[in-house]
Order: structure tokens, then sequence, then C-alpha cells
């Protein structure tokens, strides 16, 4: 029996509560944490309206805003196929040309709805790693629209109906060869990843196989037939081209077509998917290792509720377990939440470029939006962090902290006005501290701050001190020192000449430490 593999040596969280519910009210750390997971980043105003509400009211709110969420309005070019064959040469230039630009805008466009589109969006890149294709290979922009279209359209759906339509998306046919897949030349490539990536694995959870090469070999029969037509950008079934023959799939025979196989698998291995799909929902919005009793559980819940991705995402996200402290801050951001995050969480209004800037700052740093690396997606996790690629997030960060690539100067002032008083006397003291509360998902008496041992600037006999920050813990004297950088604490306002840059210096070492690239 082949073992269960773990993420890289890493062990399961044990985290207590289970999938009962979380119970407590919602503090700034927990509705941070249900933000971030769910909505790339935990903006101030949004953390500020959910605390003291509900597990249940706030993880309600997302999924029903995330299920009544339109689609956003198509591009022009959504439905402009290349030129006629007999076109002048000229014209397939001029598409190619323009097909290359209409990329970049729906890389670009998807990015800010990633920034506004909350929970829906986060599936829909969620579902992007797993029902992978790339443009490389499909090519058309809008044939990435209409893909986009279909995870946004299933995001948080029914599974089966999901399996269905994605199957038959021309960026996937395409993709997985499923478009020269013929009768008398039948192609396994999407018979093959329709088993082991985008429904039951290789093994169920007891180890046991889900499938075999026979059957492989006897669903590519049955999906044969369909073809993409780029000159119309439709999709058809060519009966000549179709398998019509007798095939035995999973000890079932009959006479399959692409209909009859979605339904085979999920009476036959209905477990098995649910098992599949609630381990990668785990890995997703928990950890990286999955708890394989609590994903079981979730499988159950998935299968009773035939295959409705929104109840399972409902119970794990009010759990007690998603609310362990364990699990808070417990995965490492990949580009797209490090990018979004940031933006969201120093509400520095986007401009013209960013959008575009944020796309080719992930491509770098290993998540280029639309093309993964092969079809089992990018693995994530530790992954994400290389000696090439945190440089990278270090450097973005000061892009878009200190401006250019037609990013303006960020203006922190606002942020720091929300999170502390600047009329409170003492807030030169405990902004910093609360800025350390706002970027990073651990207590800031957690971190390896170091003690700084050099005393606060300035003439303390004339203005001492107060004695409760004297008394205070010591990482909220030691985050004031750094962040006053020589400045005496007695000179200091919101309003004073040298705030931006002191917010500025300060966000930048935060946005540096380990713990904020944690989520």
């Amino acid at each position: 029996m082949p073992p269960l593999k773990r993420a890289g040596g890493l062990t399961p969280l044990k985290g207590a509560g289970g999938l009962t519910p979380y119970t407590a009210p919602l503090d700034a750390r927990t509705a941070a944490h249900l933000l971030r997971r769910t909505c790339f980043g935990a903006a101030p105003d949004r953390v500020t309206a959910w605390v003291g509400r509900s597990a249940e009211e706030a993880v309600d709110a997302l999924v029903d805003a995330a299920l009544a969420l339109p689609l956003p309005e198509a591009p022009p070019w959504a439905e402009t196929p290349p030129p006629s064959r007999d076109a002048d040469p000229a014209a397939f230039e001029q598409y190619l040309e323009d097909n290359a630009l209409w990329l970049m805008e729906a890389r670009s466009a998807w990015v800010e709805a990633l920034y506004a589109g909350g929970l829906r969006e986060k599936m829909t890149l969620f579902w992007h790693n797993h029902f992978v294709t790339a443009t490389e290979t499909y090519g058309l922009a809008p044939f990435a629209h209409r893909y986009l279209s279909t995870l946004r359209t299933h995001a948080l759906g029914n599974f089966k109906d999901f399996v269905y339509n994605i199957g038959l998306d021309p960026a996937m046919l395409i993709y997985l060869n499923g478009n020269t897949n013929t009768a008398g030349a039948p192609n396994e490539n999407y018979a093959r990843e329709l088993l082991e990536l985008f429904t039951m694995g290789e093994f169920d959870r007891f180890g046991q196989a889900n499938y075999t090469q026979e059957d492989i070999q006897q669903i590519a029969r049955a999906l044969t037939g369909w073809v993409v037509d780029y000159h119309t950008l439709q999709v058809h079934f060519i009966l000549f081209l179709f398998d019509g023959g007798e095939k035995t799939i999973m000890g079932r025979t009959g006479y399959f077509t692409y209909d009859d196989v979605v339904d085979l698998l999920f009476e036959e291995r209905a477990s098995a998917i649910a098992t599949f799909i609630c381990r990668k929902l785990y890995q997703e919005f928990v950890y990286a290792v999955p708890d394989e009793a609590l994903v079981a559980e979730l499988a159950d819940l998935f299968v009773a509720n035939d295959f409705e991705i929104a109840p399972v995402l409902r119970t794990l996200l009010k759990s007690a377990h998603f609310f362990d402290e364990q699990v808070i801050g417990a995965r490492v951001k990949s580009p797209v939440e490090l990018l979004v995050g940031m933006l969201l969480e120093t509400q520095v209004p986007p401009a013209a470029e960013t959008f575009t800037l944020l796309y080719r700052a992930a491509h770098f740093m290993g998540q280029a939006l639309l093309d993964p690396p092969n079809v089992a997606g990018w693995p994530g996790h530790h992954a994400w962090l290389t000696t090439t690629t945190l440089p990278i997030r270090w450097l973005i960060a000061d892009v878009m902290l200190f401006g250019g690539e037609g990013q303006p100067r960020a203006d922190l002032l606002p942020l720091a006005a929300a999170l502390q008083d600047p009329n409170d006397p003492m807030a030169v003291f405990y902004l910093p501290t609360a800025l350390a509360e706002h970027f990073l998902p651990v207590p800031p008496e957690t971190l390896d701050i170091g003690e700084v041992a050099e005393d606060f600037a300035g003439d303390l006999a004339a203005y001492p001190v107060p004695d409760a920050v004297r008394n205070d813990a010591p990482h909220v004297q030691n985050l004031a020192k750094r962040f006053l950088s020589g400045i005496p604490w007695y000179e200091w306002s919101l309003y004073a000449d040298t705030t931006p840059g002191l917010l500025l210096g300060y966000t930048r070492y935060l946005l540096q430490l380990p713990e904020y690239h944690l989520i």
C-alpha cells in the first residue's frame, strides 16, 4: 500500500477543535486571518467591520457574495477569431500582434479582479492550479477569456458540472490534446489527467489504486470526436471521429460517450473524488499537509451535498480547526497572495500600470498567470521561496512603497491614521506595534527583532518617555525605536514632514521580515 505523500517532510498540524464551529467572536487577528486566506489581504476597514462578528456570519457573507458576483464584462476581443485561412498574410501578422496585447490585457485584468473580487477570484485561482491549461499551448486570448469564465462560473458550484464543462473548454481540449483524440488514433492525455490530477488521484484514502491503465485507454476512446475550430472559436462534436464501439471502464461495459464517462466516474469513485478534492481544498485554505481525518469528514459532506463546493467551503472556514493558533501564519504566500495582499493592506490606490506590474512581478517570482509550469501546476508552499525569488519579493515591495515602474510613491498616512488615533499622545509608541499587527500574521511579541540597545533620542530629561511605555513589553519599545530612527519621540506627529519617510522605511522593514511571507 503506497503511503500518502507529505510535503517536503512536513507533518500535519495537531490543532484542536476539528470541524466543530468556531464560536468565539472574531477579533482583529482572526478576522485578518480569514480575510487573508479567502480574499488575499486584510484591509483595515474590513477587519474593523468584522471584529465582534461570528465566524458563521462572516463566512456566510463571504460565500454568498462569491456566489452572487457576476462575471466580469467580456472584453471587446473575446469573440474575435483569427482571420480566415485565405486571408492576406498581413492580416495574420496583425492578429498575432493584437493577440499578444490581448493576452497581457487578460492577465492584467485578472490581477485587478483578484484585487477586487474576493473569494470568487481566490477560488478561480485555486481551480486554475487544478484544471491547468497554458496559453503557451492554446495561444488565443479569446480562449483564455473563455477558460477563466469557465473557472469563475463553477468556482463554488457543483464539481461534477465543473468537470463536465472544463473537459469541453477549448483551452483544455487543446492543452491536453483532446481535439486530436479520434477514433482509430486515441490520445490518452486528457483521460489520464482527468483521473490522476482532476478528479480522484492514483490512490484512494486506503492506498488502493483508483483506476488502471486499461481504464485510461477506454476512457480516451469514449472522449473521442471533440474538435476545436480556431477560425470560429467553437467546439464541435464530429460523429465520424468518435469511437462508437463498446468500452469497459471500471468494470462497467457499454457504448460510452463523454457524458457517460463523467456520470460513471462520479458513480463508481464518489468517495475517492470527494477525498481528493477536499484534500486539495484543505491544503489551499489551511496547511500544506492535510489532516486526513478532517479531509475524510469533508469528503463525506461533499458526497452528501451531491458534490456542491460551497457547503464544504463554508464548513471548513467556519471550523475551530481553521481558526486554530497553529493554522494562522502556517502557509507561505504565493507571489499573487503576496502582491495582491500588499496592495490591499497598504491601502495604496492602484495606478494605471499597477496590475500589469503585479502580473510581471508574479511571473518573475515563478507564478505566471495563465501559464503554470506543467499540468500538475505550481507546487506551492516552501517552493515559492528560493534564493532567486526572495530578493525579487523585496524589490517589488520597494517599488510598491517608494515608487517606480509607473507606480507612484505610496502614501501611508491614511493607513497610519486608521490604525492608531493620531491625536493620542502615545500614538508614536504604539503605532509601530499596530503596523506590525496589521501586516504580520504572527503576534509582534514572537518576532525575532533583536533588542535596540540605544535609548530613545532627544532630551529625555525634559521629555521623559512615559512610564507606561517604559513598563510595557520589550517588543513595543524596540519597534518604536526602530520606527523613530533617531527622531525624538516628542517631535513626532502624523503630519510632520518626516513622517511619510518614517512610515515608508518602517513598513519596508516589516515587509522584509520572514513572517511577512506567511499567511
